[in-house]
């Protein structure tokens, strides 16, 4: 009876897991991030300032009112016909007459399995959805577009004028090998000056950030991730915090582009959003060499691949955040990449992952299985004492504790494989819907993409049979009515699975199958049919 009820807390708890998300989708993460710089920028500053950053008319001198300028509503930005591209060995990057980067597309990525996909744009300036990363001078704009002065293919050096006359020059570079954009600024007779650096985000699917995944806006600030959600942007306007280093970025699933700082290097953040654009940006005081001024950064545009963002060398693996389970999930994660070098299929992984698992829990749930067995021998005992108590539940549950005691049978040593698999299975779940190396991953057959649904639905089948299988080997319940409510189980469980991502289903299937062959023996061993 317990372990039924530990199976309908598992199917409730799952259905809370993606019912959640719609009942409650706000997730209040950096409020206190907030409050600790208030202090600092005055809350109404941004109000007086309404045209983009780099439009601003007239300088100021005060840090508050730079940042203020900043954050201020980005107007609807036109696309300039004019881009310089430059490329390497994994991304082609455009670099528009404003010296922003309106377009990076990673060579090796494909937006689906189709023969004749597109590679993964993740910066991109449309009319629909655009993400793009814009840089600007505080209080200064420009009076003349930017011009090439040196153009190779991995570097492009662009020059341009402010309109107090004085020269800005701007030098992109890529390296082979490498996601990450290297940006050398130089303002010349420019000491004092600081420059607006933020990756815009406009028109974004909202509804794809939930609380078991992040997307949009996130950083790490002082060591702390942060991930104010739209709507909270929607509801305060902008948040502003200070960290020494860090990297403030915008996500998907998949893809990040992320400001990385200067690790010995203060820096004003901020968060804004007015419901359809949206800012993740920092202010650079850089440095002064002579009489001019210097800022040097660098930015990631490329996959949340967990080794190429350790490559970064900053703490940019935090990105890919598996939430509570990380304790769980990371070293599984970690594991499934290292049985990759060996298989070449995420499929087969997983397989071996769960006869890892089930090794490491041989023992508990060896012994829960005899568990079961043995009281399943006591079913025709059961049913005796059913007829011959009726209706006096007390009587009968008095009983059947004896009856327990007596031939040394643990009812809630059936739990312990449900118990076991719950966290295991939301780790993996994390793991599976989070980790790029799973995006477009093959298995065999008709499973082309294991971190999606299976097309034809036959692994979530092949789960309710081996699952209906598996019940009929444990003792049936003496309640008629819970009884039937178990028959049914295998059928619900066969209907949320059927969208599940279908390496988790696989996971389930080759669980149960191990499960029933190791339960069928301890039944053969201890002659119970």
């Amino acid at each position: 009876m317990d372990q039924r009820n530990m199976i309908l807390a598992f199917a409730l708890s799952m259905l809370v897991l993606l019912g959640w998300g719609v009942l409650f989708p706000q997730q209040e993460p950096v409020a206190t991030q907030q409050v600790k710089t208030e202090s600092v920028i005055p809350a109404d500053s941004s109000s007086e300032v309404v045209t983009a950053p780099e439009m601003k008319p007239s300088a100021e001198s005060s840090e508050m009112q730079a940042v203020a300028s900043a954050v201020a509503p980005v107007q609807h930005v036109a696309i300039t016909p004019e881009s310089f591209e430059i490329s390497n060995d994994l991304m082609r990057l455009s670099v528009n007459e404003k010296g922003w980067l309106t377009r990076a597309v990673l060579t090796n990525y494909k937006e689906s399995l189709e023969a004749d996909s597109a590679s993964v744009a993740v910066l991109k300036m449309e009319d629909g959805h655009s993400v793009y990363v814009n840089t600007g001078v505080m209080g200064r704009r420009l009076v003349q577009p930017f011009t090439v002065v040196k153009k190779e293919a991995s570097t492009l050096l662009l020059r341009s004028v402010l309109d107090d006359g004085r020269m800005w020059e701007r030098q992109v570079d890529l390296s082979q090998g490498s996601y990450v954009i290297s940006i050398h600024d130089r303002i010349i007779d420019g000491g004092g000056l600081k420059l607006y650096r933020q990756v815009v985000e406009r028109n974004p699917d909202k509804e794809a950030n939930t609380f078991y995944e992040h997307m949009g806006p996130t950083g790490l600030l002082d060591g702390k991730l942060q991930e104010p959600d739209y709507d909270e942007l929607d509801e305060k306007g902008s948040i502003r915090m200070a960290s020494m280093g860090g990297w403030t970025a915008i996500m998907n699933r998949y893809f990040i582009a992320a400001l990385l700082s200067n690790p010995d290097q203060d820096y004003p953040y901020y968060y804004k959003g007015d419901g359809r654009s949206y800012q993740a940006g920092l202010i650079d005081d850089g440095t002064v060499e002579g009489r001019d001024a210097v800022f040097k950064t660098r930015i990631y545009v490329g996959p949340k691949s967990i080794p190429l963002l350790e490559s970064a060398n900053a703490e940019l693996e935090r990105s890919v955040d598996f939430g509570w389970f990380s304790p769980i999930a990371q070293p599984m994660h970690s594991f499934l990449g290292w049985l990759y070098k060996y298989l070449g299929n995420y499929g087969w992984c997983i397989i071996v992952l769960v006869i890892c698992i089930k090794i490491l829990f041989f023992y508990p749930t060896q012994k829960s299985y005899e568990s079961m067995a043995a009281m399943r021998k006591l079913q025709p005992e059961m049913t005796r004492m059913k007829e011959q108590y009726g209706d006096d539940r007390q009587r009968m549950g008095q009983e059947v504790m004896q009856l327990y005691k007596k031939h040394k049978v643990n009812p809630l040593g059936g739990c312990l494989p449900i118990i076991i698999q719950i966290p295991v299975f939301f780790a993996l779940y994390k793991v599976l819907l989070m980790s790029i190396e799973m995006r477009q991953a093959p298995f065999i057959g008709w499973i082309e993409d294991m971190s999606v649904q299976d097309p034809f639905f036959v692994l979530p089948v092949i789960m309710g049979i081996s699952m209906y299988i598996q019940q009929k080997l444990n003792p049936q319940p003496p309640d008629p009515v819970q009884a039937k409510v178990m028959q049914f189980l295998p059928f619900l469980f066969t209907a949320m699975f059927l969208f599940f991502p279908a390496g988790l289903v696989l996971y389930w299937v080759v669980n149960n199958v191990l499960s029933i062959i190791q339960q069928r023996l301890v039944m053969k061993r201890m002659n119970v049919d």
